[in-house]
């Protein structure tokens, strides 16, 4: 997917009618393979210094600085981070005409003046509460840092079950912030008023966290989820007995590691879309999914899932860095409109982190789970296969009468009712969570018993 990233800031001077003109913001339709992509440049002026940020709602991508000049010739030149440029020339006093361009793609995109693009939620969560609140802080000892989040419980004394919340991959907040949709906040919200304390945190480098985010593999962020289960089991409303981990996507992953590790504190746990194969398998599906709902070709699906499995099969094994670079190189070079600049990018395919992710194998771990388990995926969901996936923990989880695994129909990744599941999607949902599903939740955490 074309990644957005934001603008800085450059001073030039220009005429008066040309400047008031180009302040506002832009917005467009980027043509990518098999759909669009809304863009957004917001341009300011403050005496003689421009400004510029830019947005990719459907992305999530909001608010990020970059660089831009603008010329005395009614022109505009923007550098993005990622090898992103765009040219474009005032056309009219609501028009840009220019070129996006990236990694030797481009294409026309035409920019109107336009107001911000205002996305309805309407699960979003308000106060008053109907439920008691805390900002939290505890520790991961282990790395010597501190985390932040938010304790929401029941105002009745009393103990009550408990969760964490663990978000999937890329750096969240505690209220798992993406396209606008606020998704462990309205999850907390739900739960928290049937009688569930929930603990949500900021990932270690995030928000009021410390730590460094980019830094970290998943072995990291597994040592964070188990000082939030520490914490937890400290609180005076919490039933000890009674503790388990909600993860999303990886983050499912993470509570299906730590089940698996028979961590002391854990007495069940629910796995929101979570990979329950290995991660190279997993990949390749994902990538053949989300090409697919993009109008890829049969015969583009098949070839690209050769390529893919081969530069998993790449990243997994024990090549160095430079080796594996030079592999990827060989096995890409034959790509209709692979350049040298593409081969740039392959640098963040090796990642530390990315390159420890391939090598998980969940099914090791799940075979090994002896509490209860809620699975849960959606039917659309075209980054974790639910098919592939449901196979997996219904090969190698062990037999439990609690055990609870549901595909919902209709559902995408988010777990909001979709049409196709597409990426592109998740920002037009209005929807945050899908109410079923949480309710599913809640009722199979109460009914546990000690």
């Amino acid at each position: 997917m074309i990644r957005f990233f934001t603008f800085l800031v450059i001073v030039f001077s220009t005429s008066s009618s040309f400047a008031n003109s180009l302040v506002g913001a832009w917005e467009g339709d980027l043509i990518i393979p098999g759909g669009k992509l809304k863009f957004i440049i917001h341009i300011a002026q403050e005496n003689s210094s421009w400004t510029a940020k830019a947005d990719s709602p459907q992305q999530g991508v909001f608010n990020i600085p970059g660089k831009i000049s603008v010329d005395a010739d009614s022109a505009i030149h923007v550098e993005i981070q990622g090898g992103i440029t765009y040219n474009g020339k005032l056309k009219d006093k609501a028009t840009l005409v220019g070129e996006f361009q990236q990694s030797g793609y481009k294409t026309e995109l035409v920019l109107s003046k336009s107001y911000k693009t205002v996305l309805k939620r309407t699960q979003k969560v308000n106060p008053p509460y109907a439920y008691d609140t805390a900002n939290v802080k505890f520790r991961n000892e282990h790395d010597a840092l501190s985390l932040s989040g938010t304790l929401t419980f029941p105002k009745e004394k009393g103990i009550y079950p408990a969760v964490i919340l663990v978000s999937g991959s890329g750096p969240q907040d505690r209220n798992s912030t993406i396209f606008g949709h606020e998704t462990f906040k309205v999850l907390a919200d739900y739960l928290t008023k049937n009688k569930i304390v929930v603990l949500r945190y900021d990932d270690r480098g995030i928000g009021q966290s410390e730590g460094n985010f980019n830094k970290s593999t998943i072995a990291d962020f597994s040592r964070d989820a188990v000082a939030a289960l520490d914490y937890l089991k400290k609180q005076p409303q919490v039933d000890a007995k009674r503790i388990g981990i909600i993860g999303h996507s990886e983050g499912g992953l993470i509570a299906e590691l730590l089940a698996g590790q028979k961590y002391p504190q854990l007495s069940f746990i629910v796995s929101l879309a979570g990979p329950s194969v290995s991660i190279d398998e997993l990949m390749v599906e994902q990538l053949y999914k989300v090409g697919k709902v993009s109008g890829l070709s049969e015969e583009q699906l098949a070839a690209n899932r050769v390529i893919n499995a081969k530069n998993f099969s790449i990243l997994k094994s024990n090549l160095s860095d430079a080796e594996a670079y030079e592999a990827l190189k060989e096995n890409m070079k034959n790509i209709p409109g692979y350049t040298a600049e593409s081969s740039n990018e392959l640098n963040q395919l090796l990642a530390p982190s990315f390159r420890y992710f391939m090598k998980i194998e969940p099914e090791i771990f799940i075979r090994k789970i002896s509490i209860p388990v809620f699975a849960a995926f959606g039917s659309l969901d075209v980054q974790v296969d639910a098919n592939q996936n449901i196979y997996g923990l219904q090969t190698n989880l062990r037999k439990n009468s609690k055990n609870k695994i549901i595909e919902y129909p209709k559902l995408n990744h988010l777990f909001q009712t979709a049409s196709t599941g597409s990426v592109n999607e998740y920002a037009t949902i209005e929807e945050t969570f899908n109410a079923q599903v949480m309710k599913d939740i809640a009722n199979w955490i109460q009914q546990l018993k000690n």
